[in-house]
């Protein structure tokens, strides 16, 4: 049996002890450099030692890395500051837009409700979540980077530094591409699985494909564009619209889901790109001088919302648009589109929409409840709210699996072996939530399958293809302009 015993050590913050056991890797102190050390083979053994934010360096000694400017947001909030608690926590982190105006905070904290819930009784004798939450968005103040480049920047921050096993996000099907991409390069191993509540570009059904039994290491819980194309393209059939032009962002989203508008549409149709917001303020001149009428519709599809905002308060002055039938993409379905078209108001009533998922039922509104009572906000007021909840909660299941049935080995890989149990129809129904948790553990405890259905409804997923199917909404605004409805 080893002996604990304590070493004194002093750093930046002065003298600390460090309990290490007898028989466990020696520590040493270094004075000159205040840092503590402590000989190591892996980044698990240092953050074992001295927790979270610590990895083995080249130099064989465990070392504390440079916190990202980027990733400062965590939750439990003392995840970083009380060593002692999260010793052992298992890290996740999540990529999101952080910008207060029509950023996704909502989304970053209904992945933080999830964890705060599971935390309720830990995962193994109390053994707590932590969650990271990175920040992609374009700002000077933070960086100079793209939103690409700070995507794999934190990434690489939460893999390889934090020893994240799970990213949740990021929002955007181009930004979920480059980071798988990053995430399949072999420094990073092991690496982690990634969820995402909203890219749904069909391009990514084959990124990463089943492999015999071994998972593939992409999921996302909202179901990939064609389904949402097919949907859009019988509503316009249904309604008589016989021609239609469709402004697209020239990116994974945007094309996927054009190409499947184009594809199951029986009328006429042109296709027209835009990169900037200047495009979109031309292609609105420009389908503004077309002969409009209740046959004619045009299709804004921008995975922002700013791109749909700028597109109808565009739209707005031209006497076309409020005689032709206005079709938008999923991206609009957030109460930040309403606060910013204001001024555009009297194009509403000619709007409709389609987005993923059943934002309705007692799994939904008992994930608003709880929303609710913790952040004091609406989670109605952003699109994937529910999406990103049961993201993270899908995670959280995942991990159950590999610690009870891949023996204890808490990678990304054996994540998404236990994402591959939770579509079993014959396994006991699990709704996801803090109260199903117990479930969970005690069905993967005993190597069983479970069938879940989430907070933004039905999650079925093939077991080939690993893509699940959603009810697709189709929506109009409120007559008052305050809110969505469901199209009678």
């Amino acid at each position: 049996m080893s002996r604990a015993f304590l070493r004194t050590c002093l750093t930046a913050s002065g003298l600390v002890a460090v309990a290490v056991a007898t028989a466990a890797l020696t520590v040493a102190c270094s004075v000159v450099t205040k840092v503590d050390y402590n000989e190591c083979v892996s980044s698990d053994e240092c953050r074992g030692a001295f927790g979270l934010g610590w990895v083995c360096g080249d130099a064989g000694l465990c070392q504390e890395v440079e916190t990202l400017k980027r990733c400062d947001r965590v939750f439990p909030e003392d995840l970083f500051t009380n060593p002692d608690a999260y010793r052992d926590a298992i890290i996740f982190g999540s990529l999101f837009d952080h910008n207060t105006a029509d950023g996704d905070l909502i989304l970053v904290n209904a992945a933080s409700l999830a964890i705060d819930e599971a935390n309720a009784s830990g995962l193994t004798e109390g053994r707590l979540f932590g969650i990271v939450h990175c920040d992609y968005q374009e700002d000077p103040k933070i960086d100079a980077l793209t939103s690409e480049e700070a995507t794999v920047a934190s990434a690489k921050y939460l893999v390889d530094e934090l020893g994240a096993i799970a990213i949740i996000g990021p929002g955007y099907s181009s930004l979920a591409e480059a980071l798988f991409k990053e995430l399949q390069r072999p420094e990073h191993d092991p690496t982690a699985v990634i969820i995402s509540p909203s890219a749904t570009s069909d391009s990514l059904t084959d990124i990463d494909v089943r492999d015999g039994d071994k998972p593939g290491l992409f999921w996302r819980t909202a179901p990939p564009d064609g389904q949402l194309g097919a949907n859009l393209a019988g509503h316009m059939t249904a309604e008589n619209v016989t021609s239609a032009t469709v402004i697209y962002a020239n990116d994974a989203y945007g094309s996927g889901l054009a190409t499947a508008l184009q594809q199951n549409y029986d009328g006429t149709i042109e296709l027209l790109a835009f990169t900037t917001q200047d495009d979109i303020l031309a292609h609105v001149q420009t389908v503004s001088k077309k002969a409009p009428g209740d046959d004619v519709g045009v299709v804004f599809i921008g995975s922002e919302v700013s791109q749909a905002t700028a597109f109808l308060n565009a739209a707005q002055p031209y006497a076309f648009y409020a005689m032709s039938r206005i079709y938008l993409g999923d991206a609009a379905y957030n109460k930040d589109f309403l606060d910013g078209t204001k001024e555009a108001a009297s194009l509403y009533p000619r709007v409709r929409g389609v987005f993923p998922g059943a934002p309705a039922g007692d799994n939904y509104d008992s994930f608003v409840s709880r929303y609710l009572a913790v952040f004091k906000q609406n989670p109605k007021d952003a699109s994937y709210s529910s999406q990103t909840y049961d993201a993270t909660w899908l995670a959280i299941y995942g991990t159950a699996w590999a610690e009870y049935q891949r023996k204890g080995e808490l990678t990304g890989l054996n994540v998404a072996f236990g994402l591959q149990r939770i579509s079993d129809t014959k396994g006991v129904a699990v709704d996801i939530s803090r109260d199903g948790w117990n479930v969970v553990k005690r069905e993967f405890k005993a190597g069983h399958s479970i069938d879940i259905t989430g907070a933004s409804g039905d999650l079925q997923y093939d077991p080939e293809t690993e893509e699940t199917t959603a009810t697709v909404v189709y929506w109009q605004i409120k007559p008052d302009g305050t809110a969505f409805e469901n199209v009678p």
